[in-house]
């Protein structure tokens, strides 16, 4: 993966849009073998851990385009007995976790993005034990970059869920713009290590 100072500038980390349209564009530019290869070391870090073994309610987006690939890990929690949700976008910028059984049920779709259909019920947030989070970038200290729609740093802090965040070891960066709302996570996984997060 091409270095990320090959695509972004000083004044880009003080500007999260800036910031954005580097991060997207260096993504969009990655070679698609190497692409693979992180999705499938990131699958497997995510699947070898303890969070998502001993979870029974687990919520995860479903990937598109260049995200770290969560198909292979939502096929393992289906078949594995894993009660499985998924995000269904709302009026007002909510998003609300609905159970599926199959990817049969994924009928609608917001964004882009196939979500539950309305005959999915949905999921008690207390319920939920991991969330598996998408990110633009992240910090070690725990904090995410995404895609300024601003869904997860309301839903985040409405379920006790363990928060897992999903990047590539090169879009771990040593800082990003913040804001107060910003949500802190439990850990990263990467393709390299899994780097649990302390508070303090």
């Amino acid at each position: 993966m091409r270095r990320l100072t090959a695509f972004v500038t000083a004044s880009d980390m003080r500007d999260k849009s800036a910031l954005r349209r580097a991060l997207l564009r260096q993504r969009r530019e990655t070679d698609p073998a190497e692409r693979r290869a992180i999705d499938r070391a990131i699958t497997e870090r995510v699947l070898q851990s303890e969070p998502y073994r001993h979870s029974r309610t687990l919520f995860v987006y479903y990937s598109v385009a260049e995200e770290i690939d969560t198909h292979a890990i939502l096929s393992d929690a289906l078949n594995s007995g894993k009660r499985v949700c998924l995000p269904k976008c709302l009026p007002g910028g909510v998003m609300q976790p609905r159970y599926i059984t199959s990817e049969e049920d994924l009928t609608e779709e917001s964004y882009g993005i196939p979500e539950p259909g309305a005959h999915c019920p949905a999921a008690e947030l207390t319920d939920i034990d991991l969330c598996l989070i998408p990110a633009l970038a992240c910090t070690a200290q725990g904090f995410r970059l995404g895609y300024g729609g601003g869904f997860y740093d309301r839903f985040l802090p409405r379920t006790p869920a363990y928060r897992m965040v999903l990047c590539a070891h090169a879009r771990v960066l040593p800082q990003l713009p913040a804001e107060p709302h910003d949500v802190r996570c439990s850990c990263i996984v990467t393709e390299h290590e899994v780097m649990l997060i302390h508070e303090g």
